[in-house]
């Protein structure tokens, strides 16, 4: 079902090249990836579910390591001489496989300057900014005294690079943008808390109709993103055993729900322009008896009848 006539014409994906820093990265308010390593990274991933028609916004929040003071996440912060991030974004058409491919940022620390430098140059070759969909504003923002949340302790401190860029295709407007605000105090720890433990009851009691209610509307919405038929159309594309929730066939089964009870250990981190809340380390996760397996990251939203809705999976 598409909106109003329109379509997503496309597919885009975010490159990812790093190295000597943690780093979380939000599309338009969405977190699309977070690496906990400082290591060499170079990654792709999907972003038409956080995309926007026109206008979009990039932010990266990284914090540099240059040590560790003690404990393993003890980690200690600040410039790093061989931190570098190279973005680029490409675009693959769904009618012939054309592709696009831009840089949204292209960056380092210069210690002689004490500031974050914009670089012409990646891997030898020089960077483009335009394509004929994509528009990237060249300056960036760089900001201090920022915070990184994390599944392991507290938030880091960290700094921010943003980039805005402009596409020519469009995409559907996001569930939750006609929510209500947010702001982390104790009440919306109790209720969201209570969210994740309504979430968790419907799939420890195999609840499916249950659990399709909590997440219908962001499949709808995923699917008209990513150009599939509907709801149908998204789960035929994905692996859900609507009969075993619990037990999904891959050998893992629900974990109990790791939620801190104190609202001081209730990590709180708000996306979406201040209309998505999670919270880190995920509460709801499927394990082996040797603790891997997969987990369920989603960020919630209130609606106009203060009824606490799933609003981003990522």
């Amino acid at each position: 079902m598409k909106s109003y006539g329109e379509e997503v014409r496309a597919n885009y994906y975010l490159n990812i090249n790093s190295k000597g820093a943690l780093f979380a990265i939000y599309l338009n308010g969405i977190k699309v990836d977070d690496r906990m390593s400082e290591s060499h990274q170079s990654i792709s991933i999907p972003l038409n579910i956080a995309m926007k028609s026109e206008d979009n916004d990039l932010e990266v929040v990284f914090s540099p390591v240059i040590g560790r003071d003690g404990g393993k996440y003890d980690f200690l912060i600040g410039p790093k001489e061989s931190f570098y991030m190279n973005l680029s974004l490409e675009r693959v058409s769904f009618k012939n496989r054309d592709r696009e491919t831009v840089t949204l940022l292209n960056v380092s620390y210069d210690m002689e300057e004490e500031k974050i430098v914009t670089l012409d140059t990646f891997n030898g070759q020089n960077v483009l900014y335009a394509s004929e969909n994509i528009k990237v504003e060249k300056k960036i923002k760089y900001r201090e005294n920022k915070k990184l949340h994390n599944p392991y302790a507290k938030p880091f401190e960290a700094f921010s690079v943003t980039s805005s860029f402009n596409t020519k295709d469009w995409f559907p407007s996001f569930i939750w943008e006609d929510s209500q605000k947010l702001e982390v105090n104790e009440t919306l720890k109790n209720e969201l808390r209570e969210a994740y433990n309504k979430l968790y009851r419907t799939i420890d009691d195999n609840n499916y109709n249950g659990f399709l209610g909590y997440m219908s509307d962001l499949w709808v919405f995923t699917a008209e993103c990513l150009g599939l038929d509907g709801l149908q159309g998204y789960l035929s594309s994905i692996s859900l055993d609507k009969n075993n929730l619990r037990s999904p066939g891959d050998g893992t089964t629900l974990a109990p729900l790791n939620i801190p009870k104190d609202n001081d250990d209730f990590h709180v981190e708000i996306l979406g322009n201040g209309k998505l809340a999670t919270t880190l380390p995920t509460p709801i996760k499927w394990a082996k008896p040797n603790g891997k397996g997969s987990i369920l990251k989603v960020a919630f939203y209130k609606d106009k009848n203060d009824e606490w809705r799933v609003g981003a999976v990522f």
